[in-house]
Order: C-alpha cells, then sequence, then structure tokens
C-alpha cells in the first residue's frame, strides 16, 4: 500500500475521478419468469474502473447487498468507499448505522424510501440522520421512481429532503439520479441547502438511447443557471452501465448546445467527474498506486 497524498494531488493537472454511484450486483433477466441475481466480482470491478481513468468509487448496499457484503468487498482496497443501509424507521436503526459505521468501516448511507415505504421526513428517522452527522456518513437518497407497483411516487417528493436539510443542516444529503422525474425541485434544493448534492447515475428510462444525453444536457444546463453545478456528482449505477461507457456520453454532452452560450463549461464537467466529490470522501484516503 502506498500512501499518495492528499486526494487528487498525483495527477498532474487532472482532477479526481470519482464514481459515486455503484452496486456489485444486479439482476439478470435471461428467463424474465426468473430473474437471477448475478455478482461483479472484485477484479472486474476494479479492471472497469482502471479501463476508465477512475481512481475512486463508492460501492453502495441494496435490496441484493447488504452492508456486510459491501463492508468484505471493499477490504484491503482503499480506493473502494462502501456506504450502508437501514430502514431509518425501524427500532434501533441508529444503532445499526453506528455498527455499520464504526464496526464494518463504511463511510456512508444509501436509504431507499420508495421501497420501503416511508416519508424521508419521518419523524422516526430522526435519529439515524443525526447518528450519520455526528459519524461524518453521508447519506444518499434513492430519490426517484422505481418500475416496482409497490414504490409508490409519493416517497420521492423533495419536500421531503427540504426538511431533513433543514433539520440537519451538517449532514451531507445526496439525491441520487438526480431526483428524477422532479428533477427541477431537487436541483432547487441544492441552491437553497449547500448541504445537498445530486448525483447523474441512470436519470432516465433507457440509458443507451440518444435522447438521454440531450435531456441530461438540458437539466446540467439548469443546473449551470441555477448556480448549483459544483454539487453534481458523476455516477453511473454499475454495472447496468460501464464508468467507460457513460464516460464517453457524458463528455459529447455539448453537442446539443446551438451556441457557445449553452455549453456546459469544461471546468464544470471535469469537476463533476471527481472534485464535486471531495467533501464526501474520507478526507485523506490511502490507495494502491494505480
Amino acid at each position: 500500500m502506498t500512501y499518495l497524498g492528499p486526494i487528487g494531488t498525483e495527477r498532474g493537472g487532472r482532477g479526481l475521478r470519482v464514481d459515486m454511484h455503484c452496486h456489485i450486483s444486479m439482476l439478470e433477466y435471461t428467463d424474465p419468469r426468473h430473474p437471477r441475481i448475478v455478482m461483479v466480482s472484485r477484479e472486474e470491478f476494479l479492471s472497469d474502473l482502471d479501463a476508465a481513468g477512475f481512481e475512486i468509487a463508492v460501492v453502495l448496499s441494496d435490496e441484493r447487498t447488504p452492508p456486510e457484503a459491501v463492508s468484505r468487498f471493499i477490504s484491503a482496497t482503499p480506493r473502494l468507499v462502501g456506504f450502508g443501509y437501514v430502514n431509518p424507521v425501524r427500532h434501533g436503526a441508529s444503532e445499526e448505522v453506528i455498527r455499520q459505521g464504526e464496526g464494518l468501516g463504511l463511510h456512508g448511507l444509501k436509504l431507499y424510501p420508495t421501497l420501503d415505504g416511508y416519508r424521508a421526513d419521518d419523524p422516526r428517522a430522526f435519529k439515524v440522520y443525526e447518528a450519520a452527522s455526528e459519524l461524518g456518513m453521508p447519506v444518499m437518497f434513492h430519490q426517484a421512481g422505481m418500475p416496482e407497483s409497490y414504490a409508490l411516487l409519493r416517497y420521492t417528493d423533495p419536500e421531503q429532503v427540504d426538511v431533513v436539510a433543514a433539520c440537519f443542516p451538517d449532514l451531507k444529503i445526496i439525491l441520487a439520479h438526480l431526483g428524477y422525474p422532479r428533477v427541477e425541485e431537487s436541483l432547487y434544493l441544492a441552491r437553497k441547502h449547500r448541504n445537498i448534492w445530486l448525483d447523474i447515475s441512470w436519470v432516465y428510462g433507457d440509458i443507451r438511447h440518444p435522447s438521454y444525453i440531450y435531456f441530461l444536457w438540458k437539466d446540467l444546463l439548469k443546473a449551470l443557471n441555477l448556480g448549483v453545478l459544483d454539487h453534481i456528482l458523476f455516477g453511473t449505477d454499475y454495472p447496468g452501465i460501464s464508468q467507460a461507457e457513460y464516460l464517453d456520453m457524458f463528455m459529447s454532452i455539448n453537442r446539443y448546445a446551438a451556441s457557445p452560450e449553452l455549453e456546459i463549461p469544461l471546468d464544470g464537467l471535469e469537476k463533476i467527474l471527481g472534485e464535486n466529490a471531495r467533501p464526501l470522501l474520507p478526507n485523506i484516503l490511502l490507495r494502491e498506486k494505480i
């Protein structure tokens, strides 16, 4: 293991590159009646990161991958940062946050209000936010719709996160998937609360459709207008799409600009790729030399 100093100092000019939204399992629908869980190996994961030139990735717990599995996956690989999971309205959830942070070595939390059926501003969840804030653990909300019929859109209302951000100003909050389909409201929250960030992982329906980057260009233009481009984070939803493929799409975003005034500044795009994530990562990382 080689200590290379504070993150972002060893690349000779190119900014830090971070994928803030990765998973280590996915559902394969070869047989639609019987989807199966496919796990990604650590070797494959790191190879894909290296192929795209990404130094750091955040690995998220989800309904298929418990916090213990994420903890094992990131162990002895400091360039991988783990986020745990709790249902914050359940009894003992705040104690579980402490266990995951201090016992499992996880740096943040991923919460799923839509899947677990609770409001982000439910007072029962406040002990979890308090514990996360005290431990310095960022909290990522799956602030987006889901195809499951039981995953109700009422639990993606940005007004609920507005309350959380106001009540816990020291809590670092990430809204996944740009808060889609409520993107404009979610962007405004980042303008109102400087403790809110948004990631661009798999925002719209078909990520490989030509219209996808057009929609993303429009939404990042709104972020630029609102002055919150520095609170936009790069994320892929890997392994749904690789870092290399999404990076190529992302860097072509200005092809939709009819004039230079409507382009997303290149320095802003570069910061989205990693520098904007700096406040959400461990202050100093011990990394394997790439």
